[in-house]
């Protein structure tokens, strides 16, 4: 201790032009943090299961690295000033933990604040900054968020300074996340003292509401979204506006939470979760993994988007991003459904900050939903619909050459026998790497190693993402089993019922909905899915010659009956109807439950026109248990 102490008065005393470590947060840091799902009830078997969690959900892989510990693991500090962690919390230490997180390639955050104590009543660092980075430092402490409680008194340029200052003098980098509440400007000033400084008071799970309390408020997505104005100029790498927390999967739709993560992602926000990773459901994860949008977040252009139109109770928002590219997204923030009739060509876009521009009547941009994967170029009009409280978020690039676009969907084929050909997984894609498309496979295995099923669900994501709630309420009367992966085409499939021990498994029932991903990685016609599908209900036939065989149509894809889409799979489907022998393969269209009388899909069932919501999976479990209960029979 009495080296500690000599240590740091040599690094007080030295520290005359101390800076921020840089390199740090070249882009908006990504992660996770415990106070919005557990405020004060935190402790170290919590911090290493969500370390767990977010290796195995995939979402190191998508780029989330920090686990950070929020207010109330402190414990006393000792008789020379020293903090320690609190030891009923925390028994086996800081030091013991960060080396645990560290050992899952992941960063662990600490918590503290300007004030001698913290917003729950913990010690503060006021008096104790040089000591407490050194603790840090010695701990293996990567990312520090520093609050603003008890700070009456204080000057916030000074208080932050010296923390800044603190942490370089330690002599270990960490990413220095300023929570001043905006109170102050601190885009004005902080800049060259933290990497990220919040812009207003804490967040709260709604769509456009205020939660006051005595002495503060909180705030709902679109408050704090209105309070971005005019604060653009001030972000870039390594110093970012800081929205709050994500509280994406904390109680709001399906919809708002794509809403929030889209429009965090655009306005370059740090990325940090908030909800209980280990508890989470897969269409949670599904929005939180999604890479497309996470790649518009983490662009190395670290450009924030702007609102450049406003139409009734719609915005448009654009982002410009690396390599000439852009990103737009437009928000419905009303109550009502609105139909979007964009004429690219009516609207220029200029940016003051960049001062890049885009004439949609000069240059042709090809554009991709990335979250429902639908395409298109700016030579014609942007028809969708946007349900209430939703996004629709486009990335737009020069219009190629056709023989460039031909290379590219060439590169872009996961594997030359895509579709027909037993495969494994051979890419990463936005929603699952292809180290997790392993794990999952290795899961499988594990299940299919104890046999005992009577029920077994085979597919893509659109089996894998049934709502779990959902799902066992549904099926738990059987002893089931749910062999879907997202982003498998009838190749893959084929694959694992070759590898995946499948054939110790011995189901009376198997529900299989597959062929829609063969549109979109194989690039195929709805005759080439057919025979993928053909195959697959073969190999199905050769392994469980006593079972029958559920074959689910593709769900209707698409938001209208004439989008593409939705007209492949139509065809698709006819084809597959054939295949239904009234004794082994049963074939259902359970997907015209889904649609709405003209024929349109709603945003409420479907919210990418692809994947159903929870609102979806339950009008599909309804319409498919009747015939489960009499196949089972």
């Amino acid at each position: 201790m009495k080296r500690l102490l000599i240590l740091l008065a040599l690094l007080v005393g030295a520290n005359v032009h101390a800076q921020k470590f840089d390199g740090l947060a070249n882009t908006p840091q990504m992660g996770w943090n415990s106070w919005n799902s557990f405020a004060c009830d935190i402790n170290e078997q919590l911090i290493r299961d969500t370390a767990d969690a977010m290796v195995k959900l995939g979402l190191k892989d998508a780029g989330y690295q920090y686990v950070n510990i929020d207010d109330c693991w402190h414990g006393q500090r000792d008789k020379d000033g020293f903090i320690h962690p609190d030891p009923q919390r925390f028994p086996s230490g800081m030091k013991a933990l960060a080396d645990y997180v560290h050992s899952k390639g992941l960063k662990l955050g600490i918590y503290s604040d300007a004030g001698a104590t913290t917003c729950g009543g913990k010690p503060g660092s006021r008096g104790h900054e040089y000591q407490d980075a050194l603790t840090y430092a010695a701990w293996g402490i990567d990312y520090v968020k520093y609050d603003w409680c008890d700070s009456k008194g204080l000057n916030p340029v000074g208080s932050y300074t010296t923390m800044r200052d603190a942490i370089r003098a330690a002599g270990r980098p960490m990413l220095f996340s300023m929570c001043e509440w905006g109170d102050n400007k601190p885009w004005e000033w902080a800049r060259d003292i933290g990497h990220s400084w919040r812009t207003t008071a804490d967040i709260y799970p709604c769509w456009d509401c205020e939660l006051s309390h005595d002495s503060f408020s909180r705030l709902g997505v679109m408050r704090i979204l209105d309070k971005q104005a005019g604060l653009r100029k001030y972000a870039g790498p390594g110093h970012w506006n800081d929205m709050d927390m994500l509280e994406v999967g904390m109680g709001m739709s399906e919809d708002e939470d794509r809403a929030h993560f889209a429009l965090w992602a655009m306005l370059a926000s740090p990325l940090i979760l908030g909800n209980d990773l280990r508890k989470m459901p897969e269409s949670t994860r599904r929005i939180l993994a999604n890479k497309d949008v996470i790649a518009i977040s983490q662009d190395k252009a670290g450009i924030q988007a702007w609102k450049f139109l406003s139409t009734g109770q719609l915005e448009y928002w654009a982002r410009p991003l690396a390599n000439g590219e852009w990103a737009l997204l437009v928000l419905n923030r009303g109550e009502q459904a609105v139909t979007l009739n964009y004429d690219w060509k009516a609207h220029s876009i200029n940016d003051d900050v960049s001062k890049r521009e885009v004439d949609f009547n000069k240059a042709v941009y090809n554009w991709r939903d990335v979250w429902g994967g639908k395409s298109g170029d700016t030579s014609r009009k942007l028809d969708a619909k946007l349900a209430p409280h939703s996004v629709l978020l486009l990335r737009l690039s020069a219009a190629q050459t056709n023989a460039a676009q031909a290379g590219a969907q060439v590169a872009a084929l996961d594997g030359g026998a895509c579709g027909t050909t037993p495969a494994p997984r051979q890419r990463d894609y936005p929603w699952m790497s292809r180290e997790r498309w392993q794990q999952t496979f290795k899961e499988d295995i594990a299940v299919a190693d104890k046999g005992d099923v009577d029920l077994l669900f085979i597919g893509d994501s659109i089996t894998e993402g049934w709502n779990q709630k959902i799902f066992t309420s549904a099926f738990d009367g059987w002893k089931t089993a749910n062999f879907g992966i997202g982003g498998d085409h009838t190749g893959n499939v084929l694959w694992r019922l070759q590898n995946g021990h499948a054939e110790k498994l011995h189901p009376k029932l198997v529900v299989l909905t597959i062929g829609v991903n063969n549109f979109g990685f194989c690039r195929a016609t709805p005759e080439q899915a057919f025979d993928g599908v053909k195959l697959v209900v073969e190999r199905l036939r050769n392994l469980y010659p006593d079972a029958r065989i559920l074959l689910n149509a593709v769900l209707p894809n698409g938001q209208s009956p004439q989008s593409i889409e939705r007209t492949r799979v139509v065809a698709l489907n006819r084809m597959a109807a054939t295949l239904n022998d009234g004794q082994h393969v049963f074939y259902q269209d359970y997907g015209l439950h889904f649609l709405q009388a003209n024929g349109d899909m709603s945003a409420e069932v479907m919210g990418d026109f692809l994947h159903p919501t929870a609102k979806g999976y339950q009008i599909w479990a309804d319409a498919m248990l009747p015939d489960v209960r009499k196949l089972m029979e």
